[in-house]
């Protein structure tokens, strides 16, 4: 071996935080030294977060890691997720499953695993994890099933409506029960748009007055979709009034916000990247939107937020105390299902009117 490879490799610390093995890590390429840098951090514990679901699920479980670097310093978390690009590299190693990760999670030493989905991927992930310390949901008899007592509140949510219904619980504070952690309002752990991001979103809209209109809810939610004339109405109040809307949407509702944009003349972000999305969030005062990844973008951005809400318990959602709930006056007869099952469609029983004097009252007075 070269000596100067041989003297490099003796001094490794292989125990620390921020070494990657296959790459210099971080204070090596701020400062140059190898291992000798004053930044070394040894890791007491190694732990798995299993989240695979939709990104705004994956969004709303980042509190979780803010938790973890303050009660559990020194702990190194692989969150194996299908969005692990939502994860900051400084929170966890976020990676994928992969036949390689699902083979280091076999073959590694975990101090813990905590599974939040109730998922029959999720729960197979969890059963191969190589530790005695299983937190969330496993399986048992070739069904997802509670890991540890305090999981039997979340896992009772997913299969009994009535006991969902009566959940008073947000979803943040249900997984830390789950994993034994005190909630103490933690916030959300995001990704920030780069420099790049924020030049490309200041071109398109400069300023940081706009009132976003988020008007997606996901293809899978029909059910969520507040009707376009309903917006078309809501952009003109807005205009009247002297704000400025600006239409939010992804690939789902490009036809839907073009439309919106000519009948209104109000500006639409277009297709744009998650990064420049994230940073046309920040330029938002306020946003204004169903239960989406948007909803979820602008909690991280500590936005205002107007969310509608029609077939979901309105207790999951943590909003920081920066949010209003916006529901049809009379319950919705279609919990947590995609489809109107009365042809009712009570989103349409929400008022343009309505929407707009709850954006009024969650502005600063004056603005």
């Amino acid at each position: 071996m070269n000596t100067n490879a041989s003297e490099i490799i003796s001094n490794l610390k292989l125990d620390c935080l921020h070494f990657r093995g296959d790459r210099p890590c971080g204070p090596h390429t701020r400062s140059g030294s190898t291992c000798e840098c004053g930044e070394y951090s040894p890791i007491h514990r190694r732990g798995v977060i299993v989240k695979l679901g939709a990104a705004g699920d994956v969004l709303r479980t980042t509190p979780l890691l803010r938790a973890v670097r303050e009660h559990m310093p020194n702990t190194h978390i692989t969150f194996v997720t299908h969005s692990p690009e939502m994860i900051p590299v400084e929170a966890a190693e976020a990676v994928r499953p992969t036949s390689t990760v699902l083979a280091r999670l076999r073959l590694g030493e975990w101090s813990f695993c905590w599974n939040l989905d109730k998922d029959m991927d999720a729960c197979v992930i969890a059963e191969i994890v190589r530790t005695e310390d299983r937190k969330g949901f496993i399986l048992h008899k070739g069904v997802p099933y509670p890991a540890n007592d305090a999981a039997w509140h979340k896992y009772a949510t997913g299969v009994d409506d009535g006991y969902s219904k009566s959940n008073k619980l947000s979803y943040v504070q249900e997984i830390f029960d789950i994993v034994g952690l005190p909630f103490r309002g933690e916030e959300y752990w995001l990704n920030s748009p780069t420099p790049e991001d924020f030049g490309f979103a200041d071109n398109l809209f400069p300023g940081d007055e706009w009132i976003g209109l988020n008007t997606g809810a996901g293809h899978r939610w029909p059910t969520r979709l507040w009707p376009e004339d309903r917006w078309i109405a809501l952009v003109h109040l807005l205009q009247s009034n002297g704000y400025m809307p600006l239409i939010l949407g992804g690939p789902e509702e490009k036809a839907l916000n073009e439309r919106l944009s000519l009948a209104t003349g109000c500006p639409h972000s277009g297709l744009q990247s998650l990064g420049v999305f994230n940073a046309i969030i920040h330029k938002c005062r306020l946003v204004v939107t169903s239960v989406t990844q948007a909803m979820h973008l602008a909690i991280g951005a500590r936005r205002l937020l107007v969310l509608f809400n029609n077939i979901f318990n309105p207790h999951e959602f943590e909003l920081y105390g920066r949010g209003q709930i916006i529901q049809p006056d009379n319950a919705c007869d279609c919990f947590y299902s995609p489809v109107c099952k009365t042809g009712r469609n009570c989103m349409s029983e929400i008022s343009p009117q309505r929407v707009f004097q709850s954006i009024r009252e969650s502005l600063p007075a004056g603005q």
